[in-house]
C-alpha cells in the first residue's frame, strides 16, 4: 500500500522539478525583454520617436517660441507589449513663434539649451506613440 503512494509522490516531485526549467527560461527571457538596450541614434525608429517627442514638447511647452532638437545624445529601447524608447536629446530655443507654421530648419537658434530625457511608448498594434515621461534641465551652450 505504501509503495504505490511513495512511487506516486516521487514521480510527482520529479515532474515538478522538470516543469520548473521552462519557467526559469521564461523568466530570463522576460527579464531580457524588460531591460533597456542601446539603440543607434540614427535608426529610423529612434528618429520617429524623437520627432514625436519634439512635437509633443513644443505643443505642451508654456513659452511662445518653438524649441528645436539640436542632437540626440543617446537612445535605448525596451520591449514588452509596447516598445519604449528612452531618448536623451539637446534642445535649443528657436526664434520662431509657435502659432506660425514655420519650417524648423529655417528657425534661428537662441542661446538657451535644454537637456531632456523622454520616454516614448509605441503601440505596435496601432502605430500610436505616447509620451510617458519628460525631464528637462537647462544647460550652458557649448562652443
Amino acid at each position: 500500500m505504501f509503495l504505490p503512494l511513495s512511487l506516486l509522490i516521487c514521480l510527482s516531485v520529479f515532474q515538478l522539478c522538470l516543469g520548473s526549467q521552462p519557467e526559469n527560461r521564461l523568466r530570463r527571457e522576460l527579464h531580457f525583454l524588460a531591460s533597456w538596450s542601446e539603440k543607434p541614434i540614427e535608426s529610423e525608429d529612434v528618429q520617429k520617436a524623437a520627432k514625436f517627442a519634439v512635437e509633443n514638447f513644443n505643443t505642451k511647452a508654456k513659452g511662445k517660441m518653438l524649441f528645436k532638437m539640436v542632437s540626440i545624445k543617446s537612445a535605448k529601447s525596451k520591449k514588452s507589449s509596447k516598445i519604449k524608447y528612452k531618448i536623451d536629446a539637446v534642445f535649443e530655443r528657436a526664434k520662431c513663434p509657435k502659432w506660425k507654421n514655420h519650417d524648423e530648419k529655417t528657425c534661428i537658434l537662441e542661446k538657451e539649451q535644454l537637456l531632456c530625457q523622454f520616454v516614448v511608448s509605441l503601440n505596435p498594434s496601432n502605430s500610436k506613440y505616447s509620451l510617458k515621461s519628460k525631464k528637462c534641465y537647462k544647460v550652458k551652450k557649448s562652443g
